[in-house]
């Protein structure tokens, strides 16, 4: 398989490919910008290195993105709300040879911008194995310890090629990114974009009144979604306009605002996925949302979802991850004897053969689309002198829909607390209330 930016310059070179607010490129063009930039970058970087992209969502991301699978790079796209020490960590673990970034970053790693330093001879352009390992995104782990999920080119086509055959693919589909493409949300649309050959619509900043704006004046046909965004572009007015698809992620879409959006023609369809499954594997459609409230809909064929005898959702299929980034323990443990993938939610499939996700990975708090552990930010807490002991759980949000709270034993003041955390985390895993206690409840084994 040629890389797909290859391909697309080849079959439609006159085509739009990508539209900012300053650019439309064509298929031709962006070939052109990702071939040079990957011609820049092979003197220092041989086939399977991997490189952070460490940067706001804009045309260089996605240019920095194709020019990686064009020397059969793996992409570690990083989290640009994490912390230093975070982005430090990171780094560390996936073990990168440069971190590609416009700004500053306190990490012992060579970095490069996002543009070509110096031009060098093309680069030869070759078939790529479908199993190498084309992007590692980060997910935290319950132990609070983050993993790196390794994506295969493999999974990132056939997770296209599902969504496709579910949801239907035409060729004046246009699709909308305002999630980060640091997020599988973002990053699975630039593949996909680039796989069916239709246009990528890019808005590195969120807002319900531009959003609408570019629904409107590009007729939009997709766009992905958490229910919070969902929330304030009705708020905003927003109508079905060309809008084909809405994928929302995160959990169940609350019902006021599902059936506001219904109301109204918009085609929302609930999705249940991960980073380790490369983005959705079931996905409920529009007409069933309301016949089937709290459902995420039928497994994307040929994805395979089961619930095992403790009532946790397994899935195999060929959108799931190759494993974690050098931690065998961790990859052997996450997958059964026959291939499946243990998720850690529970979950139950009725009659009809619809998933209802009941639980999300035991404590796992669910803010504004973002994942957040308690066991991280706890571990955070812990290593801070001062405090002896820390338990943190989700609280109901209406605006966000959870939210971390700690309960602490701690000689510390709350504002000493509060600004140790935001050197520590990401503002959005700090948490938004601290509660002193003298001791904290334990059980019988501590």
């Amino acid at each position: 398989m040629y890389p797909w930016i290859y391909t697309r310059a080849k079959e439609q070179p006159d085509d739009l490919a990508l539209i900012t607010d300053s650019e439309r490129l064509t298929w031709s063009v962006l070939y052109t910008k990702a071939h040079e930039l990957a011609s820049s970058w092979a003197p220092l970087l041989s086939r399977g290195d991997r490189i952070a992209l460490y940067g706001p969502s804009s045309s260089s991301y996605i240019i920095a993105v194709h020019a990686a699978q064009l020397l059969e790079l793996t992409i570690v796209p990083i989290n640009i709300r994490l912390s230093q020490a975070e982005v430090h960590l990171q780094l560390q673990q996936a073990d990168v040879q440069f971190v590609i970034s416009d700004r500053p970053i306190d990490a012992p790693v060579k970095r490069l911008p996002f543009h070509v330093v110096k031009p060098a001879p093309d680069v030869l352009v070759r078939h790529m194995p479908k199993h190498y390992i084309q992007s590692m995104l980060f997910t935290s782990g319950t132990t609070g310890r983050p993993k790196a999920v390794e994506q295969t080119m493999l999974n990132h086509f056939s997770s296209a090629m599902n969504a496709a055959r579910h949801t239907g693919s035409y060729p004046d589909d246009r699709f909308l990114v305002v999630t980060p493409l640091f997020h599988m949300s973002g990053l699975a649309v630039v593949y996909r974009s680039v796989i069916y050959g239709v246009p990528l619509i890019l808005e590195p900043h969120f807002s319900p009144n531009k959003t609408i704006t570019w629904i409107q004046t590009e007729h939009i046909t997709h766009i992905s979604l958490v229910s919070v965004m969902l929330d304030r572009l009705l708020e905003a007015g927003l109508r079905r306009f060309d809008l084909r698809v809405v994928l929302t992620g995160g959990g169940p879409v609350p019902l006021p605002i599902l059936t506001r959006a219904l109301d109204r023609g918009i085609p929302v369809m609930q999705t249940y996925g991960m980073t380790e499954t490369a983005s959705q594997v079931a996905t409920l459609l529009p007409e069933e949302a309301i016949r089937k409230i709290g459902s995420a809909g039928k497994a994307i064929a040929p994805t395979e979802i089961r619930i095992n005898r403790y009532q946790e959702i397994e899935v195999k299929g060929p959108t799931v991850m190759n494993g974690y980034f050098a931690n065998p323990e961790a990859t052997a443990a996450a997958f059964t004897a026959d291939g499946y993938l243990k998720t850690g939610d529970l979950g139950r499939i009725d009659a009809d053969g619809y998933l209802y996700v009941l639980d999300r990975r035991s404590d796992l708090i669910i803010s504004g689309g973002e994942n957040i552990y308690p066991a991280e930010v706890e571990a955070a807490l812990l290593s801070i002198s001062g405090i002896t002991e820390a338990g943190v759980v989700g609280r109901f949000d209406p605006v966000w829909g959870q939210v971390p709270v700690a309960f602490i034993v701690s000689t510390l003041s709350e504002t000493d607390v509060r600004q140790e955390m935001e050197r520590l985390l990401a503002k959005y895993k700090c948490p938004v209330s601290y509660f002193y206690r003298d001791t904290l409840p334990r059980n019988a084994n501590g």
